[in-house]
């Protein structure tokens, strides 16, 4: 590359690449999407009603125990099931995404296969990530942002590269060195994009609270804005993975400085007097001991 490409360059050439395959990307979150808000639906109907018993103290830590222990079940299990279903989406983009900067025949059947052999290692990668993140922004917020940042292109890495779990870490970690600014403002660029997303699913949803059949409505809003703009963030990723490896890989150019060139004095024409042996200075016409002429005085 001739120069160094900004996130905005990286967000724009990510949106051209999802607007040529729309269609593909489109379906493939909005089934994810889909089956999210069945999970959620389900999480709803399964959730056990907040009734709290006020008899006895008893009854109530006892039932206090008991509903929080259920919701947090079902509360784990969808978010395991959510956390299963988008990296498989994710990896699916990256891979396709590949191939189509590669030139090679991108086709998601074709994608489907590689990115299940190496599905362990993703969810295994994106554990170790997620709960580093998770405990640094626990902590001091601050690491929780560097962990994010250094590990943010471990999937693409395992995926694109057929590395394990920690030297696709290894790999992200070298690839986002000297990065670590326009790596975050690329993340922060998908964080906020996904907050205006979200807000303006609320706005345009505003009035669906009243009945029912109106908050499945909401939720269609909901699940169509996401599988719309969703795509960007495995895109953009796998693009800027591919901008990062190629800088990486160019040799550093090295300056030679060129020091300005000095011609040798000529050669002394004598040294010393043919007759007598006597040493001479470089601009003697005669020899100072025999006083012998020795070379043509300078014209």
């Amino acid at each position: 590359m001739s120069h160094e490409i900004s996130v905005l360059e990286i967000l724009d050439r990510s949106l051209s690449i999802y607007l040529e395959n729309i269609g593909i990307f489109f379906v493939i979150f909005l089934l994810l999407n889909i089956v999210n808000s069945m999970l959620m639906r389900a999480v709803n109907v399964l959730t056990p009603p907040f009734a709290p018993p006020y008899e006895s103290a008893d009854k109530l830590f006892n039932w206090l125990i008991n509903y929080g222990a259920q919701t947090i079940t079902v509360l784990c299990i969808l978010f395991l099931i959510s956390w299963l279903i988008m990296n498989v989406g994710n990896s699916l983009i990256i891979k396709f995404v590949s191939d189509t900067l590669e030139e090679k025949k991108a086709d998601i059947k074709n994608s489907l296969i590689p990115t299940l052999h190496l599905f362990g290692r993703v969810l295994t990668v994106s554990f170790i990530t997620g709960t580093l993140i998770a405990v640094g922004l626990i902590l001091l917020i601050f690491p929780g942002v560097m962990m994010a940042v250094i590990f943010s292109l471990a999937v693409p890495a395992i995926v694109l590269e057929n590395l394990g779990v920690f030297d696709g870490l290894k790999r992200s970690k070298e690839l986002t060195d000297n990065m670590w600014m326009k790596t975050f403002f690329l993340l922060f660029a998908f964080f906020v994009i996904f907050i205006i997303v979200n807000l303006l699913i609320d706005v345009l949803t505003l009035s669906f609270h009243r009945f029912y059949y109106q908050i499945w409505i909401k939720e269609f809003f909901r699940v169509v804005l996401l599988s719309l703009v969703e795509p960007i963030y495995p895109i953009s990723l796998t693009l800027f993975y591919y901008l990062l490896r190629r800088q990486k890989s160019m040799p550093v150019p090295i300056e030679v400085r060129e020091e300005p060139y000095e011609t040798p004095p000529p050669p002394s024409e004598i040294k010393f007097c043919y007759y007598c042996g006597q040493i001479l200075p470089d601009d003697a016409i005669y020899c100072p001991n025999c006083g012998r002429r020795i070379r043509l005085s300078p014209q």
